[in-house]
């Protein structure tokens, strides 16, 4: 039986991806869609993927490398966690929680903290990037709710705002307030060690990140030759950011096409919006592979590395000391 239910979790989203595929095939035809992609200014894409792409790695590393510093006590380069996060984010070609748990195995591996300081490390980044995509989805959503579909707005501007809560809450407040036997694992350890000047140093550029993906993916569509609201598209996409991190995502198919049919089909053909959906995201994951493969050797030598003996002074003892 056990082995039954995890081939059925396994094979769920790839059963999920299929029928959504095969919905959005039955109601917008391939050929419809291969007319608009050949209709589109694929070419003219380009400079915006490669733009947004790199700009992204330059900002969100330096969050990482400043919050990783702080969370492990650990003197990191900003190069090596830039060419960590580089070459681990291939895997999000295939799913975003691969990427990030492959980022933190590099993590572990290269400063020899072992796996539950670096989960800790690596899970605060990961909360930081949500709190980052609710301060720019507060504002999105309340601008542009009219431009979305009935209530859809209004349920973002929410939602934003109950991140906007917890996350602070979770990473300023609970590593310091939480019952002291929460706060000695190892996990709420690392968050202790992040100052609050750090957490909000960090929010700035993951912020940043995200509007630059918003205006980068507008200014594609619009090179693509697809007309969608500025307005429209800064709240919806971070809905469509975070459906895309659901588990139920594989090759990034399926439920991402639909959010943004179901989001976005009020101003453009269903068609057009598929056609510039799959050009941008084959680039994206094309540029992504181009990105991390310089630095796919170096990151597979910090991963063959053999994990230091848990007891040990530099793994063990400084990361268990709070501030």
């Amino acid at each position: 039986m056990a082995g039954s239910s995890r081939w059925l979790r396994r094979l769920a989203p790839w059963v999920i991806a299929a029928v959504v595929i095969g919905l959005l095939v039955w109601r917008y035809s391939p050929r419809a869609i291969a007319i608009e992609l050949a209709r589109g200014e694929v070419l003219a894409v380009i400079p915006w993927v490669v733009a947004v792409s790199l700009s992204a790695l330059v900002l969100m590393a330096t969050a990482d490398w400043l919050v990783f510093s702080a969370a492990l006590g650990r003197h990191l380069r900003l190069f090596d966690v830039a060419r960590g996060r580089a070459a681990t984010s291939i895997l999000a070609a295939l799913h975003f929680g691969l990427s990030s748990g492959g980022y933190a195995v590099w993590l572990a591996r290269r400063t020899g903290v072992g796996a539950g300081a670096a989960v800790g490390a690596a899970g605060y980044q990961l909360l930081s990037d949500l709190g980052a995509v609710c301060l720019c989805a507060l504002p999105a959503a309340l601008l542009g709710a009219s431009l979305l579909p009935a209530r859809v707005g209004d349920t973002s501007a929410l939602v934003a705002a109950m991140g906007l809560v917890g996350v602070p809450l979770l990473l300023v407040v609970a590593p310091r307030a939480a019952p002291r036997r929460w706060r000695e694992t190892r996990l709420l350890v690392a968050w202790a060690r992040v100052p609050v000047t750090v957490w909000v140093a960090t929010t700035l550029p993951r912020a940043g990140t995200i509007a630059i993906n918003i205006a980068g993916t507008w200014a594609a569509a619009r090179a693509f030759g697809l007309t969608l609201p500025f307005e429209a598209l800064a709240a919806g996409l971070p809905i469509i950011y975070l459906v895309g991190s659901l588990p139920v995502n594989v090759l990034g198919l399926g439920a991402v096409q639909a959010a943004w049919l179901a989001l976005f089909d009020r101003h453009a053909p269903g068609a057009q919006i598929l056609a510039f959906q799959f050009a941008y995201q084959l680039l994206g994951v094309l540029m992504m592979v181009l990105r991390g493969l310089p630095f796919l050797p170096g990151v597979m030598r910090d991963l063959e590395r053999a994990p230091e003996p848990r007891g040990s002074a530099h793994s063990h003892r400084r990361i268990n000391s709070p501030p």
